[in-house]
């Protein structure tokens, strides 16, 4: 682990303008850090990878175009990065909105699955935000709930957050608590939510994402992840050979609809090409999942 990875960065000047005031967050590929700006009132959060978080120098490129490419996104729904460097000890970093909130995992973990209102309007704003980034030409490949933040103060009327579009890796090994991770390299995404193209190391599309979305919504249904294995391999050929426990048969599962289960199975659909084809028809199929 970085030998700088918590207190002895803090009063670092990033850029010359952003001072590292605190240390927020702790992690496997990266940690985070509260910073203030030093001409302007401008609290931001920096993120810095671990030495071995970028594995090359394509990885390094990969990084900056994507961090260039999310700067000009603005979406109420999309956390904002407003740069992205390389220290002088060599750790990446990006400088992101700050925002105070916790994630959706960690809300699913502490109170269980969620009122079903308050879940169909998470979906909304995620299919909001994908639609926007993947009309921009951005691809997440790495939608999980850990990386959907939910605010403690909404802005601009949103309060769900999606984070870390493509900027992630972790490891291979097994386990709850890493299969949430990311690995960068032949293949991209996080086990318990990857879709069988990126288990087979093609490139992620958007129903990659959309996929992984499914996932995403299952977990924030039931409680759980929709297919799990003692390992990370037997997981992964979870996803590429079975199908999710129908949410009657999952303990503490929220009610769901009969075309709101429908239409979460539709996006885990092992075929892209059996999958709903945009986010735009996941929004759509969401506000008619309700209706009688």
């Amino acid at each position: 682990m970085d030998k700088q990875a918590g207190s002895e960065r803090i009063g670092l000047l990033i850029e010359n303008r952003f001072e590292l005031v605190s240390a927020i967050g702790r992690g496997g590929m990266a940690n985070v850090f509260k910073a203030q700006h030093r001409q302007v009132d401008l609290t931001v959060a920096v993120k810095i990878l671990n030495y071995d978080a970028v594995v090359s120098e394509s990885e390094l490129e990969r990084l900056r175009r994507e961090a260039r490419a999310l700067n000009s996104l603005f979406h109420p729904n999309i956390v904002k990065v407003y740069s992205f460097g390389v220290l002088d000890d060599g750790a990446a970093y990006l400088v992101l909105d700050y925002l105070e909130g916790r994630s959706l995992e960690t809300l699913i973990e502490t109170e269980g699955p969620p009122k079903l209102d308050w879940a169909m309007n998470c979906f909304r704003q995620i299919c909001n935000g994908l639609t926007y980034a993947h009309e921009s030409g951005l691809i997440h490949r790495d939608l999980k709930p850990s990386n959907v933040m939910v605010l403690h103060q909404p802005q601009e009327g949103a309060d769900i957050k999606i984070l870390d579009f493509g900027l992630s890796r972790a490891d291979n090994t097994a386990g709850k608590k890493e299969q949430r991770l990311t690995k960068i390299g032949e293949i991209q995404g996080s086990p318990l939510y990857m879709s069988p193209e990126q288990i087979q190391g093609k490139e992620a599309d958007i129903r990659s994402d959309i996929y992984s979305l499914g996932c995403l919504m299952y977990e924030t249904l039931s409680g759980q992840p929709p297919l799990m294995g003692e390992t990370t391999i037997a997981t992964l050929m979870k996803h590429m050979q079975q199908l999710p426990e129908p949410f009657a048969q999952v303990k503490g599962s929220s009610q769901v609809p009969a075309k709101l289960e429908q239409l979460v199975f539709q996006c885990m659909e092992k075929d892209p090409n059996k999958r709903f084809q945009t986010v735009r028809e996941v929004e759509s199929a969401l506000k008619e999942s309700l209706s009688a």
